[in-house]
């Protein structure tokens, strides 16, 4: 919003400062009405788009602890070769083996046979015989490669691209990116199935540098289901109105 300053007889400093206050006024109201009651909707950082969305909704399952890629997407033959035999200096030699150092490292092959399956020729393991039905209808990646051998930083990596904590994570990026329908509700939310020895720290749905409102809101199964949302105790809803009245 530009303001000029309007000299004259007519346009003295109390009338400046009341235009002024006025639009400041009218621009705090823009801000509080949803985006459908404006002829010119205000944009919010949660809601633009940086591209045309072209997905409604991203469902990103990161099953910590899940099947190895060796025994899923992932074909080794050579590794089926070593089976049973010491691992080879170019692949353990100067890497940092924590938990490992010190004992012998013995190849394991795959335990499932792997299949081609669908006109793609998709690979995968014949564990997955229905999954083999769509094979044309998923898409796999198998270019992404890490040095990451600690789950914690494994886990960071995954979800944020690097190992150190403070990146945004991908959820993120997805609502930074495609932004949200959602006028009053998270446009990213959180459901963690289990917490068991190795918990996911909240690294892992962070917003890193960008805004917080880009960060994930964890729905939780026990306690409150969203943390801050409902009144501490002590407090009652008449004593919350007295506060935003005053």
């Amino acid at each position: 919003m530009a303001i000029s300053y309007l000299t004259g007889s007519d346009h003295n400093r109390r009338a400046f400062l009341g235009r002024a206050t006025g639009g400041l006024g009218a621009a705090a109201l823009a801000s509080l009405l949803p985006g459908e009651a404006l002829a010119k909707p205000v944009a919010r950082k949660t809601r633009t788009q940086h591209f045309p969305a072209k997905a409604k909704r991203v469902i990103f399952l990161y099953m910590a602890g899940g099947p190895s890629q060796l025994e899923s997407f992932d074909a080794k033959p050579k590794l089926a070769k070593w089976h049973g035999k010491p691992m080879p200096d170019s692949i353990v030699k100067g890497e940092q083996l924590v938990g490992l150092l010190g004992k012998k490292l013995i190849a394991f092959a795959p335990q499932y046979p792997f299949k081609k399956y669908g006109k793609s020729g998709q690979e995968m393991t014949t564990l997955f015989p229905k999954l083999g039905e769509v094979a044309d209808e998923i898409a796999i990646v198998r270019s992404m490669q890490t040095d990451a051998i600690n789950h914690g930083p494994a886990h960071t990596l995954m979800n944020t691209g690097t190992k150190l904590a403070g990146r945004p994570s991908m959820g993120s990026w997805a609502l930074y990116g495609l932004g949200s329908e959602a006028e009053n509700l998270p446009g990213f939310v959180v459901m963690v199935s289990d917490q068991g020895v190795q918990p996911l720290p909240a690294t892992n749905w962070n917003n890193g540098f960008l805004p917080s409102h880009y960060q994930g809101v964890q729905f939780r199964s026990k306690g409150e289901p969203v943390l801050y949302v409902n009144r501490p105790p002590g407090t009652t809803s008449e004593g919350q109105k007295e506060i935003v009245e005053a």
